[in-house]
């Protein structure tokens, strides 16, 4: 694809607590303070005069849209970004985090219902919208999207159960809070309770850039490998017998999952994980949310070659028929058209 104008412009400004502190001084959260560049903003203003309209992907880059701007400005949500950190407020057990993470969790549901009523379009998840419902965000500008994965992997043929090793696969960005997170509660509290009875187990986590606790939480188990960045996951997927996807915080369609699907490696999951895709438990794929529970259903997968297949089969058939691109690309065209009649 050519541009007529491409501007770019480096960001890094962690996410910590001073970060926190300096988005309190004219900023409506910590993310949009952090995804701010002043030329950025004037650039965009300049080069906004000469456009019909303007597509927003993330709600920390609406800041860009000018006050003035009189085309249509279309809002690509990735998550109910307020629900996110009422998750992990829910999760933290340190009173002061606790605090923090509740007043954040309002200021981006304020931005939040600012931006959805700025917009003329809005694009987000099933379970995204029901989210704005629940705390009166009006929902009638809001056309449902999905968050798909690579569909090619359909294409990958299906793995014998016999051809697999003893192997757990997790997927993902390491520098993402929610898979640090998941990780650091599987491999601490659930991988052992699964070593207890198969002793001979692997887990390959894909993924550039692990984040250091990660490290330091593997390594105490030889079998855990992090492999960084990979260029054939296939080579992956067809040796392992289940696919981990332990979210315990997150909103929106969990990416992860859908790929699992679409591999045909069944998956073992969580109901934050689950949300937003049409599943059944024991039928597309495995949920479990405390450890004990999370450590058997992998337990069941690594030994019943019948129910094995079947998660499989039903899995990979449910994303083939609900989630792929080219459908959704269509419906997406669809609804935006109808916002310039």
């Amino acid at each position: 694809m050519d541009f007529k104008d491409f501007y770019t412009r480096p960001l890094q400004v962690n996410r910590n607590i001073i970060s926190l502190f300096k988005s309190y001084i004219g900023f409506p959260c910590l993310n949009v303070f952090r995804n701010f560049n002043k030329e950025f903003k004037v650039k965009v203003a300049v080069l906004a005069k000469d456009y019909d309209a303007i597509l927003i992907d993330h709600y920390e880059v609406f800041q860009y849209v000018p006050e003035d701007y009189k085309g249509k400005v279309i809002l690509h949500t990735h998550n109910a970004e307020f629900e996110i950190w009422k998750r992990m407020e829910n999760l933290s057990s340190n009173p002061l985090i606790k605090i923090a993470l509740s007043l954040e969790a309002k200021r981006v549901l304020n931005y939040e219902k600012k931006i959805i009523s700025r917009s003329d379009l809005v694009y987000a998840t099933p379970s995204d919208i029901e989210c704005y419902q629940k705390v009166g965000i009006q929902t009638d500008k809001i056309k449902v999207t999905y968050h798909l994965g690579n569909d090619e992997l359909l294409d990958l043929p299906l793995t014998d159960f016999n051809a697999t090793e003893k192997a757990m696969i997790f997927m993902g960005t390491l520098s993402w809070e929610p898979n640090i997170d998941g990780l650091l509660w599987f491999i601490e509290e659930v991988y052992p309770l699964i070593l207890k009875k198969h002793a001979d187990l692997k887990l390959y986590i894909l993924g550039r850039e692990a984040d250091d606790r990660l490290r330091t939480a593997a390594d105490p188990f030889p079998s855990i490998e992090l492999c960084g960045f990979v260029d054939d996951i296939g080579e992956y997927l067809k040796k392992c017998r289940v696919f981990l996807a332990p979210l315990r915080f997150g909103s929106g369609m969990k990416v992860k999952v859908l790929e699992g699907m679409y591999s045909g490696v069944p998956i073992v999951t969580t109901k934050v994980g689950a949300e937003g895709i049409e599943v059944e438990d024991q039928k597309d794929l495995l949920i479990a949310d405390d450890a004990k529970s999370y450590a058997e259903k992998c337990i069941q997968l690594l030994e019943e070659k019948d129910l094995w297949n079947q998660v499989r089969e039903n899995g990979r058939k449910k994303a083939a028929e609900k989630y792929t691109w080219q459908p959704l690309f269509k419906m997406m065209d669809e609804d935006l058209l109808k916002t310039f009649d």
